[in-house]
């Protein structure tokens, strides 16, 4: 039995990675999309598709014909998918336009943190002493970040404007919600990827609202007419649904206690892809390496005593 649950946490660590490398690919392939003059928004919407596309048959067809869906699960999922697939989606790309995906993926880092906020409140968890200090080190680690955005002016294609780092903040406070719900959800006894689905029809719906209600549907045609741009917006798409179906094996696998610090690692990802590929818009300085290292140090603490 001991060695089983070692291997499992193994391969939950080895899914979490493999979420992280998912994610950082997501930022930088959307970052290499707005430099071609695509938008971050159209980003979202390829994403949505493909996630639609790609997930929920397979889904369908795995769990039927029991699903285990009950009235508590969906509505916690259907709140994921309105807070992180939704809203979070839309702030994230948002940020990587506004402020770089190195420092949009490593604000988004606090995702964890601002979780154990949102769990304390709306769950009744306890913080302990650890707990105050990470969020302490996270709120510092975000400081250096945001003050390296405003004083670095080698960036191209950003506005280097204070007020944008709000988008990966909002960004981060948004994914937080989304895994209490799921957490909620599955609790109810629903399958992970089977709440992963419903989420994502959620998000899908929310979004066909706001284009019905401001009147502008997108035009698909419009989005793909350009070759260039949508072959990094069908690659953030693919990376995208890897994503969440490496986190939701994961989950499924071992505790979140041994998945979300390792996820949390995607900065690092992002920090090493930029260097690699994006060095003509990504300026990596040692104030952005710093602020990464301190928020990463606190959630690995964070999560690991949690």
């Amino acid at each position: 039995m001991l060695v089983n649950a070692l291997m499992d946490n193994f391969l939950g660590i080895f899914f979490a990675l493999l979420g992280a490398v998912s994610i950082a690919a997501t930022a930088i392939f959307v970052r290499v999309a707005t430099r071609e003059g695509g938008k971050a928004f159209y980003a979202v919407i390829v994403s949505l598709i493909m996630n639609l596309i790609i997930v929920i048959p397979v889904v369908a067809v795995v769990y039927y014909p029991d699903y285990g869906i009950t009235l508590k699960s969906a509505i916690a999922f259907a709140g994921a998918g309105l807070s992180g697939t939704l809203i979070g989606r839309v702030a994230y790309f948002e940020g990587i336009q506004r402020v770089g995906a190195s420092r949009s993926d490593a604000i988004k880092a606090t995702t964890p943190i601002i979780a154990t906020i949102i769990a304390i409140v709306l769950i009744g968890e306890s913080p302990s002493r650890i707990h105050i200090a990470g969020i302490s080190a996270i709120v510092v680690g975000v400081w250096i970040i945001s003050l390296d955005l405003i004083q670095d002016k080698t960036i191209k294609g950003i506005t280097n404007r204070r007020m944008d780092v709000i988008y990966p903040i909002a960004a981060a406070i948004f994914f937080g919600f989304e895994p209490v719900f799921a957490r909620i959800g599955v609790l109810e006894g629903t399958p992970g990827h089977v709440g992963l689905s419903i989420k994502m029809v959620v998000a899908g719906i929310g979004f066909l609202i706001y284009f019905m209600v401001k009147g502008d549907m997108p035009n698909i045609g419009k989005i793909f007419e350009n070759k260039i741009t949508a072959r990094w917006y069908i690659l953030a798409g693919l990376a995208s649904t890897s994503m969440m179906i490496f986190l939701y094996t994961a989950i499924e696998i071992a505790p979140v206690v041994f998945v979300v610090p390792f996820l949390q690692t995607s900065p690092l990802f992002v920090v090493i892809f930029s260097y690699i590929w994006l060095q003509d818009i990504e300026h990596i300085s040692w104030r952005l390496v710093i602020g990464i290292l301190v928020m990463i140090s606190a959630t690995i603490l964070i999560t690991t005593v949690a």
